[in-house]
């Protein structure tokens, strides 16, 4: 079969992904055990939980599990659409809005495509300005204080969300402790981040996976402050030594954190440098962001298992992306 009128395409967002996805699902009429058996004669792995979760969820599957999902539904022959889809989708290039034929609402359709296209960082200013706004900072910059209009977002705060009350000078952030640390998701507190492997076997190195906190050492996880609330994440091992957790960029196992050689470790790679933006949730809990990036770490879609890896993925504001962050002590 082939998608028929299913376009990949024309998701403009990963819950409209998603949503296509069950469509595809549905129009083959295969069950989950069936779409398992069918991926493992094809050579792929597609366990039926793995199926049924990401139909349940509104982010977007990992691109080995699209392709092993869209094969498995009987449309081999778009496979490359559905990946070019969700590749433009996870680099954060979502459709914008039809144009609206009310003249009132232009103004939105022009703000929302720009703040979407450019970087994180640029968003501050990709709004246009009232005009009320310019003529009164106009006035302000005329009596020496315009300085406050033109202050840039400094990478605790993210466009749409109020930074952190206490960065103001002098109160400091909320930033978790540098040193020994467990890192663990607050949907499953007993579990830590540490060493692992992709249970899928497409990727053969060591991970960074969840286990259960009283076999998560060694390593030892360490925070490293690069700059205020950016980390790196060390794995400090008895026989490896010390490495950073740093993003995978090639398949397989892209998107994967993987620990590489403290020589190789730079504060100005984006891939090894991590925000720690506190949620308000508990004054533990932080959401773990790349540096100069709109994604977050979260977990794969099985995220309350052990042995569940952690990655890249776009950021849903879920508690499936935040993590409770706390001193080892003895540091």
């Amino acid at each position: 079969m082939t998608t028929g009128e299913l376009r990949p395409d024309d998701a403009s967002n990963p819950a409209e992904f998603v949503e296509l996805l069950r469509q595809l699902k549905d129009r083959s009429g295969l069950t989950y055990r069936q779409l398992e058996q069918r991926a493992a004669a094809a050579g792929d792995v597609l366990a039926r939980s793995t199926a049924a979760d990401i139909l349940r969820r509104s982010t977007l599957p990992r691109p080995e599990v699209v392709a092993a999902f869209v094969r498995a539904c009987g449309a081999e022959d778009q496979v490359e659409t559905w990946l070019g889809a969700r590749h433009r989708l996870a680099a954060g290039q979502f459709t914008p809005p039809p144009p609206a034929s009310d003249p009132q609402s232009v103004d939105a359709v022009t703000t929302v495509a720009p703040e979407r296209a450019g970087p994180a960082r640029r968003r501050w200013f990709a709004r246009p300005a009232p005009l009320a706004l310019l003529v009164v900072a106009a006035l302000l910059a005329g009596l020496g204080v315009g300085f406050w209009i033109e202050r840039r977002d400094d990478g605790r705060g993210r466009a749409g969300q109020p930074t952190d009350p206490s960065a103001s000078a002098g109160g400091g952030a909320r930033s978790p402790s540098a040193g020994r640390s467990q890192i663990r998701p607050v949907r499953s507190p007993h579990l830590c981040l540490t060493e692992g492997r992709d249970r899928t076997g497409q990727y053969t190195k060591e991970i960074a996976v969840q286990r259960p906190c009283t076999e998560a050492t060694p390593p030892d996880t360490a925070l490293e402050q690069v700059a205020d609330g950016m980390y790196f994440i060390h794995w400090v091992h008895p026989v490896l030594g010390k490495g950073c957790l740093t993003i995978r960029e090639d398949d397989p196992g892209r998107n994967l954190l993987e620990p590489v050689n403290e020589e190789n470790c730079s504060a100005s790679a984006s891939k090894q440098v991590f925000h720690f933006e506190p949620t308000g949730a508990t004054p533990d809990a932080y959401r773990i962001r790349p540096d100069r990036s709109e994604l977050c770490v979260g977990l794969r879609e099985d995220d309350g298992d052990v042995s569940a890896a952690a990655l890249v993925e776009p950021c849903t504001g879920g508690p499936d992306q935040v993590f409770l962050v706390n001193a080892v002590p003895g540091n």
